[in-house]
C-alpha cells in the first residue's frame, strides 16, 4: 500500500447487511485519476449498470477526498459527494468545505462508498480505522442542528465532523442537500435524497491518522509559495464581505438574475447586498479547514418575525435566489430561509429557483389557487416565499410538486410552464446570468455534466469576464480574452476547453477552486499544484500529467452521461436565456447561437462536432478506451 499523501485505502459500507470492506487503493490508478471526483466517476462507471435507478438501495453514494485534503495546502478543506442524481438522472458531484474531508482522511480512509439500505435509520461513526453502525431512529424527523448536537453528545467526540440530512433528505426532496459542520452544504443534485433513501441519517468522521509527506522540505517550500501567491489574491473584499459582495457587482454589470431571469438588474439590490449584510447581520468570518481566505459568513437576525439563531451564511447564491430572483428585498427573510435550508437540508439554489418559478407560473396564469391551496403568489412576498419553503420540505400541496424539481414540475403544470422553467438537464440555473456576465458561461451551463452549474468544474466566466489566466497560458489557452459579449469567432469554445480543465484540476486534487483564480503569481496554478503533489507523494508529477488527469476525469463524466442516455440535444439553454435582456447595463444581450458555441467547444475538446461524443482517438489518448464499446452502442 502506498503511503504518502493518501490514506491508501477506501471503505465500502453495506448498510443493509451492516458490513463493511476495507480496500487498498492501487497506486497506478490513483496516479492516473489523482482522487476525489475523478476516483468517484471511475468507480461508478465500473460498478453501476447503465440506467440504474437513482434511489435504488444498491445505488452508491461516494464521499471522496483528494491528495491535498488534511494537509497544509491552503485549499485542502474540501470533499466531493458523488452520485447519480435523483434530480437529473445524470452524473452529479457536490463539493463542500468545512472539516469533513480532512477528518475523513484522518479517520484512515481517502473515500467512503455507501451502498444498500438500512432496515431502520442509522448513522455511521468512522474513527481511527473503526466503523460503527449506530441507531438513528430517535433522530429521524429532526433537523441537522439537533442531529449534530445529539451525535456529538452520544459519541463523546465534539470535534468530529458530522455530515447529516434533515427532513428534506428524509422526505426524498430531489434537491435535498447533505450538511456538514452544521452549515456547510454539499448542496446540488439531491445527495441528501440518496442518503434519505438509504435511511442513513449522518456520517460522522474523526481520527488521528497521519497524512505522510514524502519530501517535507520541498512540500513546505511549495506551500510557502502558495501562501505568497494568495497574499496577492485579486478578489479584493472577499475577506471583508465574502461572496455577498457579488450582489452589487453583478447588479452593476446587469447580470444579477431578477424576476425568474426576466431581468438582469434589481432596483433594490442594495437592500440585500454584502455591505448591508455585513454592517447589520454579520457576527464574524468563517474559514474552511486550513484556509486563510475566510470567505464564509456567520450571521444572525436578533429579533422580529424572522429571528434567526447564529448560523453559517448566507452566501451570494442564496441572497440572489431568495432575493432578487423573486424580487424579495427583505434581507431578514432571506437569512431565515438560509437557516431553514441548512436545518432542513435543502439546496438553496434549487429551492429559491423553484419558488420564483412557482410565482412566475401563478402570475402568468399557468397555475391558480387550486394548485396553491388558495394562496396568492406575488413577486416580493416574503411570507409566501417562506411558506412555500416549508411546504416543499414537507411535501405539502404545491410543495409536493415543487419538491420534484423544476423540470418535473413544469411537465406536471403543462402549458406555458416549460418556457418559464429555468433548468438545464433538470438542474435549476444558479445565480449567474450568462447574457450579461459571459458567453463562455453559457457554454459551461450547456455542456456541464451535472446540468446548470456555475462552479463545477470552474466559474465559466473566469476568462473573458474575470480576465484571469490562472496559469493556463502554459498549455495554449487563447490570450488575451475577447469581449465577454462576443459569441462566434471569438475563441469562446477554445477558451472553455482550458477553463474546464483548469477547474477540473482543483476538483481532482480536492481543492476549493477559489484559490486557483488570478494571474500566475496570484493563485495556485496547475504548475504549483503539480509541485505540491510531487513533494507530497514522492511522484515526479508534472503539470502536463496533471492536465491530462483532469481531462480524463472531465471526459469520463461526459461518457457516464452518454451511457445514461444524454445526447448533444441536452446541451442547451432555457428559452429565456435566448431572449434579449429588456433593460439594465446588459440591455439587448442574449445567447444567440449556443449550438455554434458548442460546435467550437466540441472541436477544441476532441469531441464529435455534431454528436458531442468524444472521438475514439481522444478516448484512447486519455486511457479511456474501455468506454468505446459502450459509446458505440
Amino acid at each position: 500500500m502506498f503511503s504518502f499523501g493518501y490514506a491508501g485505502k477506501y471503505l465500502v459500507v453495506d448498510l443493509g447487511a451492516k458490513k463493511y470492506e476495507v480496500i487498498e487503493s492501487g497506486e497506478k490508478e490513483m496516479r492516473e485519476y489523482v482522487g476525489c471526483c475523478s476516483f468517484a466517476v471511475k468507480w461508478l462507471w465500473d460498478n453501476t449498470p447503465a440506467g440504474s435507478e437513482c434511489l435504488a438501495p444498491d445505488q452508491p453514494l461516494i464521499f471522496a477526498t483528494g491528495p491535498i485534503a488534511g494537509t497544509l495546502c491552503p485549499s485542502g478543506g474540501s470533499y466531493e459527494l458523488c452520485f447519480k442524481s435523483p434530480l437529473t438522472g445524470a452524473w452529479c458531484q457536490a463539493r463542500s468545505g468545512g472539516s469533513f474531508g480532512p477528518k475523513l482522511k484522518y479517520s484512515g480512509f481517502d473515500h467512503l462508498i455507501v451502498k444498500g439500505k438500512a432496515e431502520q435509520p442509522l448513522y455511521l461513526y468512522i474513527h481511527d480505522n473503526q466503523v460503527e453502525f449506530r441507531d438513528a431512529s430517535h433522530l429521524w424527523g429532526h433537523g441537522v442542528e439537533h442531529t449534530t448536537t445529539v451525535i456529538h453528545d452520544e459519541t463523546g467526540d465534539p470535534d468530529a465532523s458530522v455530515a447529516a440530512i434533515g427532513q428534506g433528505g428524509e422526505n426524498l426532496v430531489r434537491f435535498a442537500a447533505v450538511i456538514n459542520d452544521r452549515g456547510r452544504a454539499a448542496g446540488r443534485g439531491g445527495g441528501g435524497a440518496v442518503m434519505g433513501s438509504k435511511k442513513l441519517k449522518a456520517v460522522v468522521v474523526n481520527g488521528r491518522q497521519d497524512v505522510k509527506v514524502a519530501n517535507p522540505e520541498a512540500f513546505a517550500a511549495a506551500i510557502q509559495h502558495a501562501e505568497e501567491n494568495l497574499n496577492r489574491y485579486p478578489f479584493e473584499g472577499i475577506n471583508q464581505y465574502g461572496t455577498p459582495l457579488l450582489v452589487g457587482i453583478q447588479n452593476g454589470n446587469g447580470s444579477l438574475p431578477t424576476k425568474n431571469f426576466r431581468k438582469g438588474a434589481y432596483e433594490e439590490a442594495d437592500k440585500i447586498g454584502g455591505e448591508l449584510f455585513t454592517d447589520k447581520y454579520l457576527i464574524k468570518r468563517r474559514a474552511c479547514y486550513g484556509c486563510s481566505m475566510g470567505c464564509g459568513r456567520y450571521s444572525e437576525v436578533e429579533s422580529g418575525i424572522y429571528k434567526t439563531p447564529p448560523l453559517e451564511g448566507p452566501e451570494y447564491e442564496t441572497l440572489n435566489t431568495f432575493g432578487s430572483l423573486a424580487e424579495n428585498s427583505n434581507i431578514e427573510s432571506i437569512i431565515y430561509c438560509n437557516y431553514l435550508c441548512n436545518d432542513y437540508g435543502l439546496d438553496t439554489i434549487s429551492a429559491g429557483n423553484l419558488i420564483s418559478f412557482a410565482i412566475d407560473c401563478y402570475q402568468s396564469g399557468v397555475i391558480d389557487k387550486k394548485q396553491t391551496g388558495g394562496a396568492e403568489l406575488a413577486w416580493g412576498d416574503d411570507k409566501a416565499i417562506v411558506a412555500l419553503l416549508h411546504d416543499i420540505v414537507n411535501r405539502k400541496g404545491l410543495g409536493d410538486i415543487l419538491a420534484e424539481g423544476t423540470k418535473r414540475a413544469a411537465e406536471r403544470f403543462g402549458g406555458k410552464a416549460a418556457g418559464l422553467s429555468m433548468h438545464i438537464k433538470g438542474m435549476e440555473v444558479p445565480a449567474h446570468e450568462p447574457r450579461g456576465e459571459s458567453k463562455t458561461l453559457a457554454i459551461q451551463y450547456a455542456v456541464n455534466p451535472r446540468g446548470a452549474c456555475h462552479m463545477h468544474p470552474n466559474w465559466g466566466a473566469i476568462w473573458d469576464s474575470g480576465q484571469f489566466e490562472c496559469g493556463m497560458n502554459d498549455f495554449g489557452q487563447p490570450w488575451p480574452p475577447t469581449d465577454k459579449y462576443l459569441e462566434l469567432d471569438a475563441q469562446k469554445g477554445k477558451a472553455y476547453r482550458f477553463i474546464a480543465i483548469q477547474g477540473e484540476i482543483s476538483e481532482i486534487v480536492g481543492a476549493c477552486v477559489f484559490h486557483s483564480w488570478g494571474a500566475s503569481n496570484e493563485c495556485l496554478t496547475p504548475a504549483l499544484y503539480a509541485e505540491i503533489i510531487s513533494a507530497l507523494t514522492g511522484w515526479d508529477f508534472s503539470k502536463e500529467e496533471l492536465f491530462k488527469a483532469a481531462d480524463r476525469s472531465w471526459v469520463l463524466k461526459r461518457c457516464f452521461n452518454l451511457r445514461e442516455g444524454f445526447t448533444a440535444a441536452d446541451d442547451d439553454l432555457p428559452p429565456r436565456l435566448k431572449e434579449e435582456l429588456p433593460a439594465g447595463p446588459a440591455k439587448g444581450q442574449k445567447i444567440a447561437d449556443i449550438k455554434g458555441l458548442l460546435k467550437e467547444y466540441y472541436a477544441a475538446a476532441g469531441w464529435d462536432e455534431k454528436t458531442g461524443v468524444p472521438l475514439k482517438e481522444t478516448l484512447e489518448n486519455l486511457n479511456l478506451g474501455f468506454t468505446v464499446p459502450v459509446l458505440q452502442k
